[in-house]
């Protein structure tokens, strides 16, 4: 596969990411959420973000100095932590501060996924820099071994956190996604492997994972997480359908179809942000019978209605410069934030 092709391919998946995302908005915030549609969207839509997240990180050029360390840790928070924090004040203009410290306690109540992607992003910039410091003092074994030593001992922490409870950045959602992060940090690492795999045992994993996800929505309730066994449960079905979702874009050639799947993967992270906002611009109250033709044309409008919406706040931000920065955490490439943002 050429870096073009595979370039193209992470887009799609990241944009079948975003519109999973958004689908489920619409159901979850018109209490419109089912046993089966939602519940597939549900374990597939953060867990492929994530897992991207990781793969793009394990594939990219590793740490080696501090230097490198901090440039890398600068520009994720600039990307990440520049929206997290701005649409906070955004939305609560009068008491941003304690807004602010409101939402570190309790991410979920603001754009958890940029701040719990930027935690799984510095535990291995961090493990990175120290085996790389080991590496280059006891050689490559031991840099590898302290490379995990540090890893695992952040991940220790970050469990102890969650059994102590400790909410200070939502421990438990670091835990939850650390699996996705870190497996695809381990495949981006082993791309070339991967991609050398016999396509016959690809497409059969693929097959499997994709019944395997479909087998467990029809007939499991995964929403329900209230034991270890059923969290476990979930986390299965999740890495299934993140199979499956690749599987099947990996084998999807350069079409009309997966080309507009990596644009709109091009602006996950403005989407993201935007999107929820507008998920319930069409709801008056109504109540549909789960899966009537009233409840799929609703879906489907609000759907419509919400990405226009959508569209139309990006196209507009997006060229101003100082908004992109802010709001989609777009730092521009001369470094001047007056005038218009470059497409």
């Amino acid at each position: 596969m050429s870096q073009k092709s595979r370039s193209l391919t992470i887009d799609a998946i990241k944009g079948a990411a975003i519109l999973l995302v958004m689908a489920g908005h619409v159901l979850v915030w018109n209490h419109m959420e089912d046993g089966i549609i939602y519940d597939v969207i549900k374990v597939i839509q953060m867990p492929l973000f994530i897992l991207v997240s990781g793969y793009l990180c394990g594939m990219g050029r590793k740490i080696s100095t501090l230097s490198e360390y901090g440039a890398k840790v600068k520009k994720r928070a600039l990307s990440y932590l520049t929206p997290f924090l701005f649409w906070i004040i955004l939305q609560h203009p009068l008491h941003p501060v304690s807004n602010i410290v409101e939402t570190l306690f309790g991410l979920d109540k603001g754009l958890w996924f940029l701040m719990t992607l930027f935690i799984l992003t510095l535990m291995v910039y961090t493990a990175e820099l120290a085996g790389a410091a080991a590496g280059r003092r006891f050689g490559a074994l031991c840099g590898k071994m302290m490379f995990w030593a540090v890893y695992l001992g952040m991940t220790a922490v970050v469990v102890l956190e969650t059994l102590l409870g400790v909410e200070f950045l939502s421990p438990g959602l670091t835990r939850l996604y650390l699996p996705f992060y870190l497996v695809g940090y381990l495949a981006g690492e082993q791309k070339e492997r991967l991609r050398n795999l016999p396509e016959m045992m690809k497409n059969a994993g693929g097959a499997l994972a994709l019944i395997g996800l479909l087998a467990m929505a029809v007939l499991l309730d995964l929403q329900d997480v209230s034991t270890l066994i059923l969290l476990g449960r979930q986390i299965l079905a999740s890495f299934l359908g993140c199979a499956a979702v690749c599987w099947l874009l990996t084998r999807c050639g350069p079409n009309r179809f997966k080309k507009f799947l990596a644009w709109v993967g091009g602006y996950t992270l403005e989407i993201y942000v935007v999107h929820f906002h507008f998920a319930t611009v069409l709801n008056r109250g109504e109540v549909y019978a789960q899966y009537s033709a009233g409840w799929f044309l609703f879906v489907t409008a609000s759907f419509i209605a919400m990405s226009a919406i959508t569209a139309a706040i990006i196209a507009v931000t997006k060229r101003i410069r100082l908004l992109d920065f802010l709001l989609y955490g777009k730092w521009p490439a001369d470094g001047r934030f007056f005038g218009k943002a470059k497409e």
